[in-house]
């Protein structure tokens, strides 16, 4: 029986020991709705973690979710992993294909490379937390699951004297013919902080999470084969993240205008080319061996080939494009299969 992708994702929007936030809620039900759509996870095996809506205002010991509610989960796929080995079934002591990780809320840094995310029940002397990256890197080098996604938006507040909520699970070694791949992305680097925003469908969003879903949802997608990488994510991520703050934003050291990504493995598909519906587009030039670049509607260039074939063939998702030899340009709408939008364009 093959092995079943799962997700976590906690949003924390209340914070009655310290103050509340308006994005994490809407951020991780938004990537909730897209990993059990889009990513590949059975509903049953994704966990939305988030602030409850009756939640009572004030009361700091009754605030949830607490760190329990993200350790079972923890221990939930440890469970699975030791029933697949029991089995027999050729699983061994893995839990899942991939893991899904993402956390929005409160944060800190304890130290340059590590960060954890505040529970609802935290406050400035009882720093109850949950380490993700500590987890992430656990069941990665112990081989619970063959590819583990971190994506944290949280602030990463230099707290040198907190300590990052432990990993219960012992230390294990992957077996060595185990294919394992991962891939982490923080909203910001150490001691910087995150930013949400007011958006025109009149959400408050966090800015990174913002940007995360629209490069999962087509942005980041290689113009080539039409997959979303690791590579083509990590590049995405830095390259817009940055034009959803304004200037004032941009002009403050201590926001993070760049997220901290950590590509392990660039390769690593992480969209596959059916999720991200691209349409073949041929291009025909006027003549072979000449210099062509491919540009989006906002003028960046995607493709660059030199020389090109007479007749150049394309996978582009819906969008506005412009090609270019230096002698001629043509500019081209993709909005879908048809007529038109898939087929033939002549640049001459």
């Amino acid at each position: 029986m093959p092995l079943a992708d799962q997700a976590l994702v906690v949003g924390i929007n209340k914070y009655p020991g310290i103050s509340d936030l308006q994005g994490p809620g809407v951020d991780a039900q938004e990537f909730y709705d897209w990993v059990i759509s889009k990513g590949g996870v059975e509903k049953e095996n994704a966990k939305l973690i988030i602030s409850p809506l009756n939640q009572a205002p004030g009361n700091v010991l009754q605030a949830r979710p607490v760190v329990q509610e993200v350790h079972d989960f923890f221990t939930r796929a440890d469970a699975i992993a030791s029933a697949n080995n029991e089995e027999g079934n050729g699983n061994g002591l893995r839990a899942g294909k991939r893991l899904w990780m993402f956390f929005s809320g409160h944060g800190f840094s304890p130290s340059l490379d590590m960060s954890g995310v505040l529970m609802a029940n935290a406050t400035t002397k009882r720093i109850f937390n949950v380490g993700a990256v500590r987890w992430a890197n656990r069941l990665y080098e112990g081989g619970w699951f063959d590819e583990v996604l971190l994506f944290q938006d949280a602030c990463r507040n230099r707290i040198p004297t907190a300590d990052l909520d432990g990993v219960f699970l012992l230390p294990r070694t992957a077996s060595l013919t185990q294919k394992r791949a991962r891939f982490h992305a923080f909203s910001a680097r150490d001691q910087k902080l995150s930013k949400e925003l007011p958006f025109p469908d009149g959400k408050t969003r966090g800015v990174f999470s913002v940007t995360l879903l629209g490069g999962l949802n087509g942005g980041a997608r290689d113009p080539v084969t039409g997959a979303i990488t690791a590579r083509t994510l990590r590049t995405y991520l830095q390259d817009n993240m940055k034009k959803l703050l304004s200037a004032a934003d941009l002009a403050n050291p201590e926001i993070a205008n760049e997220p901290d990504v950590r590509d392990y493995d660039s390769d690593l598909v992480i969209v596959p080319l059916a999720a991200v519906e691209t349409y073949v587009v041929e291009i025909k030039l006027p003549a072979a061996g000449v210099p062509v670049i491919l540009q989006d509607g906002n003028l960046k260039e995607i493709m660059n080939v030199t020389p090109a074939t007479a007749v150049w063939s394309i996978r582009l998702p819906r969008g506005i494009y412009r090609v270019t030899t230096g002698q001629w340009e043509r500019l081209f709408p993709v909005t879908g299969p048809g007529t038109g939008t898939e087929g033939t364009i002549h640049v001459a």
